[in-house]
């Protein structure tokens, strides 16, 4: 059984298993990091309208904001405390 070690933002939908894609899952990941779809989109700088339609696995996000999204989680990871 696999454990997250980000706890689910309360707005971030999971993608439908079929649809699940690492784009998908990091998005996901990013947003609950980051405490939700607002957060995500506002650190992204893009509509959340956006984000719903990549965190549900309905299209890909632009390369670049795939990126962000990555950094976003590898510095949580990096980050001091328990949560590593």
């Amino acid at each position: 059984m696999r454990t997250s070690l980000f706890p689910p933002a309360p707005d971030c939908p999971l993608t439908p298993d079929a649809q699940r894609s690492t784009h998908a899952r990091t998005l996901h990941r990013a947003c609950a990091i980051l405490g939700g779809v607002p957060g995500l989109a506002e650190h992204l700088g893009v509509a959340q309208a956006d984000i719903l339609r990549w965190l549900q696995g309905n299209e890909e996000p632009p390369f670049e904001i795939f990126l962000v999204a990555v950094e976003v989680i590898l510095l949580h990871l990096d980050a001091p405390g328990p949560a590593n």
